[in-house]
């Protein structure tokens, strides 16, 4: 059992006192905490977050690109004014406190392309547009080429974000990573068509099967290659599909989509006709009231952090025998940039108005 370090909405534990203050104020409690809805449940965080020393680099340069790359301003997928209140170089710094400056800032780019790309398909559901849909996603393709082939004129500032981010992330990069990174990239983008599909037919899935294909549509394969990515390693096939380590990353991305769907359930049903959404999910499929959704959903979010923490202390230094110690040594990093990310992720919640933003 993991030691139970508690936070509530809008208070975090682990980060030093200070940082993100003024928007900790601003963005701290969500509307369901103040008007008598569902109250927020009880977080569990047992890994303290650290900030990244190069945060004001980061914040610095992620208002440039986005304004260079056309994700913010006229034709954009955000106005600066609502870029400004995401705090998405913030999110960066805090689920990578560790990674020097370049690296830092490389991520930081990958992760505003990952939001751009779910922020841009808010248009398709208002549209009630597959099709255009399916052609956004198919051309992602050839943005991302494994070889010296050039990427085709961008058409979208998503496409030449992304152009953009891949060639500089590839050159130095092992033909067996370059391409996981490019498959991971592709296969969150393309699931974005599945709840595309269900909002536009009525679809509420089954939890089963939302609690899997949520690992794809918030990016799991994306956000645990990162890691790898930005410190320059890869991982032995067999170590990475190792039943102990896909047990790992699946704990890990339980425990963050199921922070995000509380978080963003108000956002996401009220203003954007969202099923795709742990909360609703649940209220449907056990046909109980919002506060029992939202409590089995906190429920089962702490739980798969306690299996996480649990692999990664007890079954984890088993693969040493199987793999030897360097082979261990790796994955044990590797388990660390995934608890850097959990905490960093906990963290930026109450800090960003991304998920506030229009609600009364």
């Amino acid at each position: 059992m993991i030691s139970r370090r508690l936070a509530v909405p809008g208070v975090f534990t682990g980060l030093p006192g200070g940082i993100g203050a003024s928007a900790f104020q601003v963005h701290a409690l969500p509307p369901a905490e103040r008007d008598g809805l569902p109250r927020m449940p009880v977080f569990v965080m047992p890994y303290p977050a650290r900030l990244n020393p190069h945060v004001a680099v980061a914040r610095e340069r992620a208002v440039v690109w986005a304004g260079q790359t056309g994700l913010t301003g006229p034709g954009g997928v955000w106005s600066q004014e609502h870029f400004d209140v995401l705090e998405l170089a913030l999110f960066t710094a805090l689920t990578q406190p560790s990674l020097p400056r370049e690296e830092l800032l490389l991520v930081g780019d990958w992760n505003i392309w990952a939001f751009a790309v779910d922020d841009h398909f808010l248009t398709y559901k208002a549209a009630a547009d597959e099709p255009g849909a399916q052609r956004f996603v198919a051309r992602l393709n050839a943005c991302m080429p494994l070889d010296s082939t050039p990427a085709p004129p961008p058409g979208h500032p998503v496409e030449r974000a992304l152009a953009d981010v891949w060639a500089r992330s590839t050159p130095t990069l092992a033909s067996g990573l370059r391409r996981r990174l490019r498959d991971a990239a592709l296969d969150f983008a393309a699931a974005n068509l599945w709840e595309l599909a269900n909002t536009l037919h009525g679809r509420t899935p089954d939890p089963v099967e939302y609690i899997q294909m949520r690992r794809r549509t918030a990016g799991t394969p994306l956000s645990t290659v990162l890691p790898l990515h930005a410190r320059g390693r890869d991982l032995p096939p067999g170590l990475l599909a190792h039943p102990t380590v896909l047990a790992l990353i699946d704990a890990f991305a339980d425990n963050v989509d199921l922070r995000n769907d509380l978080y963003s359930h108000r956002k996401e049903t009220e203003l954007e006709g969202e099923r795709n959404n742990a909360v609703p999910v649940f209220q449907h499929f056990l046909h109980c009231s919002p506060q029992t959704a939202v409590d089995t959903v906190g429920d089962l979010m702490n739980f798969r952090l306690n299996c996480f923490d649990r692999l990664e202390r007890e079954e984890l230094p088993k693969l040493a025998d199987e793999f030897g110690p360097d082979a261990y040594r790796t994955i044990a990093a590797y388990a660390d940039s995934l608890k850097d990310w959990l905490a960093g992720d906990h963290a930026w919640y109450p800090q960003t108005g991304r998920y506030v933003v229009g609600l009364a």
